[in-house]
């Protein structure tokens, strides 16, 4: 009987212990969470910024995004299948994304690249990114991490994905009325005189100036855009946002 008493007040003695001691020790070791700091590097938050200059109030950006809340497994897969190909994307995110003010529609993903994005591993998931994206329809646009950007430039790139997604049909219904495809471009570039325009993008095409015009006939009546200099040899377009 002592003896079972003396268990009973040494197992009373140890909990206590090891309870005070769990007070006592720093929340890391108990399995406690601590805050990462600041959701955007100097570098995501500077490019940010440009975005936010480049975008009209049509647009917003959303950053850090979870790639599993942009895509899901293509419906008709094996159960296994649909299992592996939301674990190959469950983990990652993508670094901006561009949706309409209004609906929330998604437009594009925008991804900045710094040096260690030329590392074996970032650029196996910088391929894998850019391949479900591409099946799933989703324009994605990649720019290089440096110290200062030009929101002219950045708004060139921007129209010239949009137009270049719009036009091979890969876009969603909202985005297709943002950005519409007239099929009539000669009709809209006749008689269509050139506006003037101080700063002018060069042809993503083939790198000839643009010059600005104004739509004057078609459901896009009134309408500026960027159009090729040598056109009708190129034929490019770009949306003036």
């Amino acid at each position: 009987m002592n003896i079972l008493f003396v268990i009973i007040i040494a197992a009373v003695v140890v909990g206590l212990m090891i309870a005070l001691k769990l007070k006592q020790a720093p929340s890391g070791e108990r399995g406690g969470y601590e805050n990462r700091g600041d959701l955007f590097t100097p570098a995501e938050r500077s490019f940010m910024g440009v975005l936010e200059q480049a975008l009209d109030s049509r647009y917003r950006v959303f950053g850090k995004v979870r790639l599993g809340d942009l895509i899901k497994p293509a419906k008709g897969s094996a159960a296994g299948k649909r299992t592996t190909a939301l674990n190959r994307i469950n983990q990652k995110h993508v670094d901006f994304v561009v949706c309409t003010a209004n609906e929330l529609a998604l437009v594009g993903v925008l991804e900045l690249d710094d040096q260690l994005h030329g590392c074996e591993e970032l650029a196996g998931r910088d391929e894998l990114v850019d391949q479900v994206l591409a099946k799933a329809g989703i324009p994605v646009l990649r720019f290089p991490a440096k110290k200062g950007y030009a929101v002219q430039d950045v708004r060139a790139r921007l129209s010239e994905m949009m137009f270049s997604a719009t036009k091979s049909g890969v876009v969603s219904t909202a985005q297709k009325s943002i950005f519409p495809v007239n099929p009539a471009l000669d009709a809209i570039m006749e008689n269509n005189p050139v506006q003037p325009d101080s700063v002018a993008p060069v042809c993503p095409k083939c790198s000839a100036d643009m010059v600005k015009r104004q739509a004057v006939k078609g459901p896009n009546t009134g309408r500026y855009f960027w159009a090729c200099s040598t056109f009708p040899q190129c034929r490019q377009v770009v949306d003036i946002w």
